[in-house]
């Protein structure tokens, strides 16, 4: 008899697909609290009074005697969670040490259109290192509450005076003698229109007030795009997990750039064409009256009164 063989392969797990803002949300948010390695706060040993312990701890404390985080029931963090803050831990410590000059970054910056010429006197250095130092914080952030926000572009505003109404001002340019080559020599100063002129007077000119400045756009810019470069250097790295498959992060690259808005031709009309009765009036309006039969058309040669005529 021949001996019959059963295959002992199994399918493997299928694994849920989730972008890495949604994984990071999943384990920061959901599995990661279920850990409840947490020690109560450790201070002089004091009397019941709640006075008297506010006195010894410098201000009222709170009961920390019950366990922290979710409760016991909920069982103990997923393996992929602790894998997933143990890679944020490894890239936090790296982008700590990036920020004072001792590592390097491992982010590819390349693709991301920073507009670093709005910062104007402003050091890049010191804006970059200070978003090295925060990129660990909105990683948390952007995965519990929302991604770092990028505004619009730098805004003004005109100066306002104290009636509330914008101030126009006029350039004056006085004479004060003559250069070496003959030419006159002016100097000038701004001072407030009290005469609005007409449309003739093109010198009048009001005030700028920066609500937004440049070096705000560009610190947006660069800590969105360090924390986006994040979310794309954990891709790859979190490619093994056993319950998740780790998809490309969500976010747009750089929202700050508009797209550029495509020409859409006008779809056809697919419906199909209904009959029209011409019997059929219109809702609200009376009826035209019904025509007349058409008129018999008698020849005077042939007509003859009543009483002659032949039945």
């Amino acid at each position: 008899m021949p001996a019959t063989t059963q295959s002992t392969t199994q399918s493997a797990t299928k694994r849920r697909k989730m972008t890495i803002e949604e994984a990071l949300r999943w384990a920061i948010r959901d599995e990661l609290p279920k850990r409840r390695a947490d020690s109560p706060i450790r201070g002089p040993r004091c009397a019941s009074d709640p006075v008297w312990r506010m006195v010894a701890m410098g201000g009222p404390v709170d009961n920390w005697s019950r366990e922290p985080g979710m409760p016991p029931a909920m069982g103990d963090p997923h393996p992929d969670a602790i894998t997933i803050e143990a890679h944020l831990q490894v890239l936090s410590e790296t982008m700590k040490r990036a920020a004072v000059g001792s590592a390097s970054c491992p982010l590819d910056l390349s693709p991301y259109p920073v507009q670093v010429d709005l910062r104007g006197k402003a050091s890049l250095d010191v804006m970059i290192s200070a978003v090295l130092d925060a990129t660990p914080s909105w990683l948390v952030t952007g995965a519990i509450r929302r991604p770092p926000e990028v505004g619009g572009g730098i805004e003004v505003e005109p100066a306002m005076s104290d009636n509330g109404k914008i101030t126009l001002w006029r350039t004056i340019h006085k004479p004060c003698g003559e250069g070496p080559d003959g030419k006159p020599w002016f100097t000038s100063h701004d001072e407030i229109a009290t005469s609005k002129g007409d449309a003739r007077d093109t010198g009048l000119f009001c005030k700028l007030n920066y609500t937004r400045t440049g070096t705000e756009v560009v610190e947006e810019q660069l800590r969105y795009a360090y924390w986006h470069a994040a979310l794309v250097y954990l891709v790859p790295a979190l490619q093994f997990l056993t319950s998740i498959e780790v998809l490309s992060p969500k976010a747009p690259i750089a929202p700050w750039i508009e797209p550029a808005e495509e020409e859409r031709t006008p779809l056809p009309n697919l419906r199909p064409r209904r009959h029209i009765e011409r019997d059929r009036r219109v809702a609200g309006r009376r009826a035209a009256p019904l025509r007349a039969s058409p008129v018999r058309k008698i020849d005077p040669r042939d007509w003859s009164p009543a009483h002659e005529r032949q039945a």
